[in-house]
């Protein structure tokens, strides 16, 4: 039965869900589920956090599934409520002055049933620490577009501004990252 739910779209499986279907609801959790971990995982540079807003934004999606029409893209409501979830962390963090940094987990992010050599791993480190030091507005389309592979357009929705911005924010945020990054072995 659950190889049916497989085969569904987002939105066929948001109308079952709305219906009850607790199956439904955890395909679309397991559909968006790393996705989500990952992009809040980069933005936030700690698992804890990231597991928090991956828990919140499917807990805003059910609270909110009665009034969910499939006018979008599920993948871009999901990833908004977690970007706004991420900003709201951020600016508290920012508001303490102090910023979590896991060395270990940047490094751990790779995945498990893939070795990776231990230059990747040291870039993307490396990576990791000057996307922390570049303001959200920039890291996030970088992480959005270029880490999860997310189209301009899905990204401005994500966003809530216009591709051109998006682009601008790319091209600006990748800029600074590479004068932070100048100089080491793997550019």
């Amino acid at each position: 039965m659950t190889e049916n739910f497989k085969k569904l779209g987002d939105d066929e499986l948001a109308a079952l869900c709305k219906k009850g279907l607790e199956k439904a609801f955890r395909e679309l959790y397991e559909r968006y589920r790393q996705r989500i971990m990952n992009y809040a995982f980069r933005m936030l540079r700690d698992v804890d956090a990231a597991a928090d807003v991956l828990q919140e934004t499917f807990q805003y999606f059910f609270r909110k599934l009665p009034e969910y029409r499939s006018e979008g893209k599920l993948s871009i409501l999901l990833f908004r409520v977690a970007r706004s979830l991420c900003l709201n962390r951020l600016r508290k963090i920012r508001t303490a002055k102090e910023l979590p940094l896991e060395e270990n987990a940047i490094i751990a992010q790779a995945d498990a049933d893939v070795q990776k050599p231990l230059e990747m791993a040291e870039a993307r480190k490396h990576v990791a620490a000057a996307l922390a030091q570049i303001s959200p507005i920039y890291s996030e389309v970088i992480i959005l577009r270029m880490l999860k592979g997310i189209p301009v357009a899905e990204v401005a929705e994500i966003v809530e501004c216009p591709e051109g911005t998006v682009k601008s924010r790319l091209h600006n945020g990748l800029e600074m990252l590479r004068s932070m990054l100048k100089g080491r072995d793997f550019l």
